[in-house]
């Protein structure tokens, strides 16, 4: 009897067309993402190291298009081809007849169940092929590797199946059990709020392997066991089923299993008498019924009123009576719930950097809190729109509505009003929720505008999905097709756009054009001005769309596509056509404009043909690379600054100086230029006869012939004066101007001399123009290069001073002291005047500041900030006080007489050090909720501390534009920042820090496109100079000490700050660290800046026992591995003869919280693979562990440290290979 059934349902899935449009789709985005990976399109490429067929890539694409926000998509296939293949016998009348039949239960249930597997997993075998045959397409490319069968189909066995057979089992059995798909949709949403959640708190390192094992699908289970995977490693390793990925299978495979037999022994062929009600509705003693004598004189008289003012009062009645019925519905409530525990949920989440949080701003609630329910209203307009639409076909009522004296408008719209009003519900739901969250967490400066504000822009946007979803409903000949084709738009169009570049507005469905964040200083930015017009663009699209489903809504016994075509004649009148032209009328105008403001006024352009205009750039300009120019030895600058209509002029007198020992008679300028500037230059010239001898404006450069060569030593005055101005309504949003908090740089001034930076950088792209490889950075000791700095190539240390005009009522700040402040015509000046050289390198601020002061010794201290946002003040002038306590005494005096830190919005989130000036995101800083702990990091303290820091590395120490220098700026700033927060919160403060430290530089490695460097060639790389920085200084300042380091670096700072070509590298760093350091741990300099040197340091064993005077002896067995990575990540094994410690800890209350107190930390040498040690502590120990504060950078951190009763598994210390990802068991 299974056979027979099997192969009947197996026939009947293949008999649909349906079956095959969702392999075509699936095939379709896969074959679109392989080819693009392949190279087969005509877009922009990045370097990788990353082969496209190798096991780890498919994982990602077939992880990547089903879970997250895809696991809806993945959940109405599978609903549809799973959960109704014995639902749908009831819903068709067809189980008497069935069981009349001798069918075993056994045959029954697994015959249909089975057969929906088949084709579930033909369905989505749809995604494997497809990107198998678009990868084939780049074989023999440095992109794809030798083909292996194997590296496609391990993922899909143990990704893709399991989980298709996890979802389908829970989808068929709720179906079957309850005769309705409702809370099959509600168990899809769950799982996906499941895995959002997972991604989300993976935020915070030590939750990673929690979310690993609980996310269903497997993805941040493969992502937290290959995290730390090299790209050689990624290209090479099959996925290992072991660690968290293993649990994770084993569970979720198990919930499969036990789900599979509940619904097996549950199901009984009665049950189709009585299907299961999770909620039962109280019934209600009903009133004996009495029969009353009636007349036909005792019926009511009806008045039949067909007039449009009925209509419309019968619409908006049907529309209400909709919005009750949806917002009543079991599903609508799950919705709620859902929402408002995904917001309660995001709240402990929302981190900036270093796990630390934020204050309950309005905008953080609104953006990243109550913004998240917007997905549950998608997903709630996405089902509901199917099951309003087809509930009378459903119920076998559509008939009777059919022949109603009602219109096919007022059945519409009345269902479209009814979703809208249900959506708003929903949002306002979550405005409720948002402010209990920021009254609960003590934050009472609530801003209810910015809530409605919110619910306004997800209705403008909300009511033309709502349009989409009905109208595609009205379309499609079944409810499940419809869901499908509903999430089309949402979630493959703009993959595929972003695969072919198709950047354009209107084929982004349901855009609203550029938007800037909210910001407090700055409001919404002008966010507005586009979404206006898009938003007419999409609703008379949208009615056109109404206005087609209008006429093909199904009534009566006619329900094929063609059948209501033909009817719809009878309405399609002169009137109607009349209404359609209309709307297409208006959409064509708004499309228009919309296309004028951003195609006509402005230079629109893929980002492939910006590729290619920048390679024909390198090849007509590149013959210019060594021509001499002079530097920029002084400016004097004016800038006026427009808020308010987003405009500003610079202007300036730069002197400049042969500094070659050549005649210099070309100038090579570099201005703003472009095809449609918004740029106009009144000068742009040098203060001495000239000739010009091309103006190239489109590419923006000038060259220009000098009558009389600049001699060397000599200087002339070259001038400029330019304005900026937006190129229509919609350029407002783009400019540097904003109507609070402007910052600007002098990257928008004039500079000399070809650039490289503005070369391709990607060797993939060049090839591509036949252009020849370019090194990332010039060689560490190119001495050519050295010749400039990494900041300026055009100056060296320039005399600076600036007046700046603002509009009344704001601050403008500039590097420099204030010389001047006056008021005219409405405009607030201010005049700055440095004292001493600085970099070329400033940059203007403006605002309606707040400022508080304060003093150092003789330095004055200000912070100009955004009022309301006073709740880290205190902390950043202690900061900037412990700095410049530490810097002076340790490293030398600081150079200015004044530190200023100055807020600008959070378009970025980043801090940058100018001369004593010091720009900060209000986004990083001055909205950050520090906590009390030892496992908190007092962010805007460490913030300040590193941007202090560059006053002397960068703005008295700067390196040459080679290899390494950031080593000398950024490296050397967070070590600073490192010493001030250890002197202010003690070392155990600095374990969390580097631990977060140790985890970034470990995923950035992962990551790499080009190579990977030692820390003293870094070339510009962050997750080497800043984090792996971080550790590698702290270790060296614990292994020689801080006093010796210090003055180390303190000869060197004496010795190269301030000082000009050839500028210092690296090398010269390295030397004064080589010199301080003793013989016994020469071999640090070495490993920690000229190679890299990774360890795998493990736990063997561990045990303790009570001696009789109470104190506890501890036997400790450890481990330790070393290995030389290649750029790669390729790994040789290298003798281990290294100085590390091993630590004994015990766990303490401090303040309230449970943390780890160091009972024992000592330094030994392990000159073998493994030893054994013996310590005698006074506490009873919790844990221990080697390298325990992670001062050697350690390919799996992980297992340096256990607890007492915890088993260490095995390392793997084979070379090329990640540590092992350990299983922790207790005794």
């Amino acid at each position: 009897m299974f056979g027979e059934i099997f192969s009947f349902e197996l026939k009947n899935q293949f008999r649909k067309p349906s079956t095959y449009i969702y392999f075509g789709i699936l095939f379709f985005l896969t074959l679109m993402i392989g080819l693009a990976a392949a190279g087969m399109f005509s877009t922009t490429r990045s370097d990788s190291n990353i082969i496209i067929n190798s096991a780890f890539s498919v994982a990602g694409v077939l992880l990547g298009t089903s879970s997250s926000i895809f696991s809806i998509l993945v959940s109405v296939l599978l609903i549809s081809i799973m959960a109704t293949s014995i639902q749908k016998d009831y819903q068709y009348n067809m189980h008497p007849l069935f069981f009349t039949k001798p069918i075993t239960k056994p045959g029954y249930f697994f015959g249909r169940f089975m057969a929906t597997v088949v084709v579930a997993v033909f369905v989505f075998s749809g995604l494997l092929l497809g990107y198998v045959a678009g990868t084939l397409a780049g074989l023999g490319k440095p992109m794809m590797g030798e083909f292996e069968l194997m590296n496609y189909l391990q993922p899909f066995l143990l990704f893709t199946v399991p989980n298709i057979l996890l979802l389908g089992i829970l989808f068929f059995a709720l179906t079957t059990f309850l005769r309705s798909t409702m809370m099959a949709y509600v168990v899809a949403i769950v799982l996906m709020v499941l895995q959002i959640m997972s991604n989300t708190i993976t935020q915070n390192i030590d939750n990673k392997m929690l979310a690993a094992v609980l996310e269903p699908s497997g993805s941040i289970a493969l992502n937290y066991v290959t995290e730390y995977w090299s790209p050689f490693e990624r290209n090479g390793n099959a996925i290992p089923l072991t660690g968290a990925l293993l649990y994770n299978r084993l569970l979720w495979a198990g919930i499969a299993i036990v789900v599979c037999a509940i619904s097996y022994f549950g199901f009984s062929f009665t049950q189709f008498l009585q299907p299961l009600q999770l909620f039962k509705r109280k019934e209600e003693p009903s009133a004996p019924y009495e029969a009353a004598m009636h007349t036909l004189a005792d019926l009511p008289k009806v008045n039949q009123d067909f007039s449009p003012k009925a209509a419309w009062k019968q619409m908006w009645w049907l529309g209400l009576f909709e919005a009750k019925k949806m917002v009543k519905s079991l599903f609508f409530i799950i919705m709620c719930l859902l929402g408002v525990g995904m917001m309660l949920l995001i709240v402990n989440f929302l981190d900036v950097i270093y796990s630390s949080s934020t204050y309950m701003v309005t905008y953080k609630v609104v953006e990243d809190v109550a913004g998240s329910i917007t997905l549950f209203a998608v997903i709630f307009i996405i089902f509901y729109s199917g099951t309003t639409i087809w509930r009378e076909r459903e119920t076998k009522m559509d008939e009777l509505v059919g022949v109603t004296p009602v219109s096919n408008a007022s059945l519409f719209f009345s269902k479209f009003i009814g979703l809208t009003l249900a959506s708003v519900v929903l949002s306002l739901v979550a405005m409720v929720t948002g402010i209990i969250i920021q009254l609960y967490n003590g934050f009472y400066q609530i801003d209810v505008w910015q809530y409605i504000v919110s619910i306004l822009r997800s209705a403008g946007v909300g009511v033309v999905f709502i349009a989409l979803c009905l109208c595609v409903q009205v379309y499609t000949p079944n409810k499940f097709l419809g869901f499908f084709f509903a999430l089309l738009p949402i979630i493959i169009l703009p993959i595929v756009l972003g695969l072919l570049e198709w950047s354009n507005d209107f084929f982004d469905f349901n855009s609203t054009g550029s938007s800037m964040p909210y910001s407090d200083m700055n409001g919404y930015g002008g966010t507005f001005i586009q979404w206006p017009f898009y938003r007419i663009y999409w609703f008379s699209i949208s009615a056109v769309l109404i206005l087609f489903a209008l006429l093909l809504y199904a009534r009566g016994k006619e329900k094929p596509l063609k059948a209501r075509w033909q009817l719809s004649t009878y309405f399609y009148n002169n009137r109607y056509r009349l209404g359609i032209l209309s709307a297409i009328l208006i959409a064509l105008t708004s499309g228009t404009f919309i296309y004028y403001q951003t195609r006509i006024l402005q230079v629109y352009r893929k980002p492939k043909e910006g590729e290619r205009l920048t390679a024909e750039m390198e090849k007509k300009y590149s013959k210019y690379k060594q021509l001499q120019q002079p530097r920029i030895i002084a400016v004097t600058a004016e800038v006026d600054i427009y808020p308010s209509t987003k405009e500003m002029r610079m202007a300036a007198t730069y002197i400049v100086q042969n500094k070659t020992n050549q005649p210099i008679d070309t100038l090579y300028i570099n201005y703003n230029g472009g095809r449609k500037p918004s740029y106009t230059y009144s000068k742009l010239q040098p203060a001495v006869d000239f000739t010009v001898i091309s103006d190239d404006k489109d590419y923006g450069i000038q060259l220009v012939k000098l009558k009389q060569p600049l001699q060397p030593g000599d200087s002339i005055a070259f001038v400029f004066d330019m304005k900026y101005k937006p190129r229509g309504l919609f350029d407002k949003i783009n400019s540097p101007v904003v109507g609070n908090g402007t910052f600007v740089n002098n990257q928008y001034m004039p500079s000399f001399g070809y650039d490289e930076r503005g070369e391709l950088s990607e060797n993939t792209a060049r090839a591509e123009y036949n252009l020849p490889p370019k090194a990332r950075m010039a060689k560490v000791d190119d001495s050519l290069a050295r010749m400039n700095n990494y900041i300026s190539k055009d100056a060296d240390w320039i005399r600076f001073e600036c007046t700046v005009s603002t509009d009344e009522g704001q601050i403008a700040i500039a590097p420099g002291y204030l010389q001047k402040e006056w008021k005219q015509s409405g405009r607030h000046y201010y005049q700055y005047k440095m004292d001493s050289p600085i970099l070329n390198f400033y940059s203007v601020l403006s605002a309606a500041y707040e400022v508080k002061r304060d003093k150092w010794n003789n330095v004055n201290i200000e912070i100009y900030y955004q009022k309301g946002h006073e709740y880290n003040l205190d902390r950043m002038i202690n900061a900037i006080k412990k700095s410049l306590d530490y810097y002076t005494v340790n490293f030398g005096p600081y150079q200015h007489r004044q530190v200023r830190i100055i807020e600008f919005p959070r378009y970025s989130s980043f801090a940058q050090s100018f001369p004593n000036t010091i720009p900060y995101s209000e986004s990083i800083g001055f909205i950050t909720k520090v906590e009390e702990g030892p496992d908190k990091i007092d962010v805007p303290f460490y913030v300040t501390a590193h941007e202090v820091a560059h006053q002397w590395w960068a703005h008295q120490v700067i390196g040459g534009n080679v290899q390494g220098s950031v080593l000398m700026s950024e490296t050397m700033s967070q070590y600073s920042a490192l010493m001030v927060m250890e002197k202010e919160y003690g070392k155990e403060a600095m374990r969390k820090f580097l631990k977060e430290e140790m985890d970034k530089y470990l995923l950035g490695r992962t990551m790499e496109g080009k190579g990977e460097l030692p820390l003293m060639l870094t070339e510009n790389q962050q997750y080497i100079h800043y984090n792996k920085g971080s550790i590698i200084m702290y270790a060296l300042k614990d292994f020689i000490g801080e006093d010796t380091l210090n003055a180390a670096i303190r000869a060197y700072l004496n010795k190269t700050k301030f000082s000009g070509p050839i500028y210092t590298n690296s090398v010269e760093f390295v030397d004064y660290i080589r010199r301080a350091v003793p013989d016994s741990l020469s071999y640090l300099v070495g490993d920690m800046f000229e190679r890299i040197t990774i360890y795998e340091n493990y736990v063997k064993s561990l045990s303790y026992k009570q001696l009789p005077d109470k104190s506890y002896q501890v036997t400790l067995t450890v481990g330790s591995a070393k290995f030389y990575s290649d750029s790669v990540g390729k790994q040789k094994a290298a003798t281990v003869n290294d100085y590390m410690d091993v630590g004994v800890f015990t766990s303490a209350t401090v303040k309230g919280k449970e943390t780890e107190k160091q009972l024992l930390l000592q330094r030994i040498k392990m000159d073998k693979p493994e030893q054994t040690f013996e310590f005698i502590v006074n506490e009873k120990p919790v844990s221990a562990g080697i390298d325990p504060y992670l001062k050697l950078v350690d390919r799996t951190p992980k297992n340096n440290k256990y607890k007492f009763g915890e088993t260490p598994a095995k390392p793997n210390l084979k070379e090329g290979s990640v540590g092992g990802f350990f299983q922790v068991e207790a005794n």
